[in-house]
């Protein structure tokens, strides 16, 4: 059973809006609520939470509140300004309906005074000397109730949501996980809807997985063994792995794991000795995470999150053999707080959609979670309502964060690049525009005799001039200062790039040969009885833009031929030269020589 729809009407900067939320069939979407601070979006959560909790009563006693009390605080100061009343509802799919309504004075006063009443059906329910009232159908649906507290979670995650970190004090340190106390009483859940510090419980959860799949599903296979020729064979017990559904649960909990560390390798979770109840991460069979929630604040998050929802469902009557079984409604508010870029954009996605039928309502201020899902789900699988007017929005709306994100994980791709060469070599390294650039250097330098020269640096692919300027911005800060070799960037000529230094890091610009057939690239180097040759053996290396005239204010123009490399045949045109190339074509590429030999000396 998931939610179906809530409609909110003149509560705080909420004016009138329906939700009806998306489904895929019988597959609930993803639904993603965004806005500004102070645009109602925690507003929201809040009714739909109400609704959860005040269900739960209907089939349990061990609820977040007392019998008959709810969990949103209901009064008239939650009413928008300028209003007279506000009103909520929260139906369910199975016909379940959640109402409340919420007036500025006494029925009676509101009916004297304003001389109209709300065209609600509540209304006529409100005692004359109250100011509001709050129904709930849970009571005449026992079936579908019972359904989606006992057989599905059902999860809050708050935005105080909060976990110590481990390095905060001995006793957290050294916290161990001890086995599960659960009461098995009627009408007792063991299960909390509203998740703040769930850390403990999953510890102590995942003590109790483990022991109950090696106690319990550990199977052998049986082997006949002849230890002496002639003798009777002796059959013995050998293992054979396990099965069950503590297994199921506890490879999806692996499956989970795999996803937040970024790692699909053969892991598996160890457990502590009786005196150190530590639950660690193996790979390969050897320690690799000592102590599984002493991971960063952001994938502790992340692993309470969805550990949490599995915990929920496995003590829930319903069957878990996979992640697939999982159903409920798991409500998070800013489910980006705490989570590095990276966690946003690719990890949290993957964990979502690990989850296909949980109904997911989430708040968010990240683009790049927003352009994260986009990849993952594409734009018809999930929906974005934008506050306080519940517009739907599409990803592609914040693509320009995506893009200022390729480009921040491009520019520290770079620096750890040059960081590592740094660090093994002692030699500048020289930046260059292209593949191309390297050879026609390194072909040039043995024809003139420039080898010792290039031999001084290391030669790098830039990947174009826009990469240039990317290692150029990640290091035009301090840390320029502090390198200890040199760090070249040689643009093209076409690129009109101003020479510079800051520190050890140098841009500089391969000096233009104006006479030349070709002005753009390093082919400009060329001159022209090279390019007339290739123009007569291969002509298709080059291309030609014919003469041209134009009339401007009275007078003609006349534009001259120009000549450029034809793109798809640029790598050609390398290898003819690299192989067939003599010193005569390649003395133009003396003046980069000389600039390198002035940097390095």
């Amino acid at each position: 059973m998931y939610i179906k729809n809530i409609e909110i009407c003149c509560v705080g900067p909420i004016e009138n809006i329906k939700i009806d939320f998306p489904m895929d069939g019988e597959r609930p979407k993803p639904l993603i609520i965004v806005g500004e601070n102070g645009t109602g979006k925690s507003i929201l959560l809040s009714y739909l939470v109400n609704s959860l909790v005040v269900g739960k009563q209907e089939v349990f006693d061990d609820g977040e509140i007392e019998q008959g009390k709810v969990y949103k605080y209901r009064s008239p100061n939650y009413i928008s300004s300028g209003k007279d009343y506000s009103f909520a509802s929260v139906k369910f799919d199975s016909g379940i309906e959640i109402q409340e309504l919420q007036l500025n004075k006494t029925k009676t006063d509101f009916e004297a005074n304003l001389n109209y009443v709300p065209a609600r059906k509540i209304w006529n329910q409100i005692p004359p000397t109250e100011t509001s009232i709050f129904l709930s159908t849970f009571g005449n649906h026992p079936g579908p109730t019972e359904t989606i507290f006992k057989q599905q979670c059902c999860l809050y995650f708050p935005v105080n949501r909060f976990e110590e970190p481990a390095w905060l004090n001995l006793d957290n340190l050294k916290s161990k996980a001890s086995y599960t106390d659960l009461k098995r009483i009627s009408r007792y859940s063991n299960r909390s809807i509203i998740c703040t510090s769930p850390l403990k419980a999953n510890k102590d959860w995942l003590l109790d997985l483990i022991f109950d799949r090696s106690t319990f599903e550990i199977k052998t296979t049986s082997i006949a063994v002849s230890f002496k020729q002639g003798d009777p064979a002796v059959t013995l017990p050998v293992f054979a792995g396990y099965d069950g559904q503590s297994t199921n649960i506890y490879n999806a909990v692996l499956q989970v794991l795999k996803v937040i560390l970024r790692d699909g390798g053969n892991i598996r979770l160890g457990a502590g000795t009786r005196k150190n109840r530590q639950i660690s991460v193996m790979k390969d069979e050897l320690q690799w995470v000592p102590n599984l929630f002493q991971l960063s604040t952001g994938e502790v998050q992340l692993l309470n999150l969805f550990l949490s929802i599995i915990r929920d469902y496995d003590l829930s009557d319903g069957t878990l053999n996979s992640l697939d079984d999982i159903k409920g409604v798991v409500i998070i508010d800013e489910i980006d707080s705490h989570l590095h870029t990276s966690h946003q954009m690719e990890v949290l996605p993957e964990l979502i959609a690990s989850f296909p039928n949980v109904q997911f309502i989430i708040t968010t201020h990240s683009p790049l979670f927003l352009m994260g899902m986009e990849t993952k789900f594409g734009g018809e699988n999930f929906c974005i309502l934008n506050m306080p007017d519940a517009e739907q929005v599409a990803a592609t709306d914040f693509s320009e964060f995506n893009a200022a994100y390729e480009a921040f994980k491009e520019t520290t791709r770079h620096r750890e690049e040059i960081r590592i060469e740094l660090e093994h070599h002692s030699k500048p390294i020289l930046f260059v525009e292209g593949d191309y650039d390297i050879r026609y250097l390194r072909k040039a330098a043995e024809l003139l005799n420039k080898t010792p020269i290039l031999d001084k640096v290391q030669l790098k692919d830039g990947g174009g001039f826009g990469n240039l300027d990317k290692i150029w911005k990640s290091y035009d800060n301090s840390i320029s200062e502090i390198i200890r070799n040199k760090l070249i960037l040689l643009y093209d000529c076409d690129t009109n790039k101003q020479e510079t230094q800051k520190g050890n890091v140098y841009k500089r610009v391969i000096k233009s040969c104006n006479n030349n057939p070709i002005s753009i690239g390093i082919e400009n180097l060329f001159g022209s009885n090279t390019i007339n040759k290739l123009e007569n053996t291969h002509p298709k290396f080059i291309d030609i833009d014919e003469p041209s005239a134009r009339r401007i204010r009275g007078e003609n123009v006349v534009k001259p031929a120009t000549k450029f490399v034809n793109k798809d045949e640029k790598g050609n045109m390398c290898n003819w030269l690299c192989e067939n190339g003599t010193t005569e074509d390649f003395l133009n590429f003396d003046s980069v020589f000389e600039m390198i030999e002035d940097l390095v000396n």
